[in-house]
């Protein structure tokens, strides 16, 4: 009898935690994705660029470039509209991307 009630609580934990973490996981979601603005990312030569406009002037974000060495870099931190370069030296950029990050104090 106790280990079918220990496998029924096991049961209902883990069912409470798979319906759980999508909501946290949404609500994460929620504070990093800009209600306005639009960011891109694309190469140029060695460096990773990124252009955000439109963003509130405390959200911050980042580019990031996948270089040929298998190495990612990033750009500082920045806030609110702006361009930003992350440097692959001299190879060869495989992907790049815009990290955009919460709304700072």
């Amino acid at each position: 009898m106790r280990r079918t009630s220990a496998l029924l609580l096991t049961s209902l934990l883990a069912a409470t935690a798979a319906l759980a973490a999508p909501a946290a996981a949404q609500a994460k979601a929620a504070d990093t994705t800009p209600t306005t603005g639009r960011c891109t990312a694309y190469a140029s030569g060695p460096f990773g660029v990124g252009v955000c406009s439109g963003l509130e002037p405390r959200r911050a974000w980042s580019v990031a470039a996948q270089c040929q060495s298998g190495v990612t870099v990033y750009s500082k931190l920045m806030l609110g509209d702006g361009t930003a370069t992350a440097n692959c030296a001299s190879g060869r950029i495989y992907n790049t991307w815009v990290s955009i990050g919460p709304i700072l104090p």
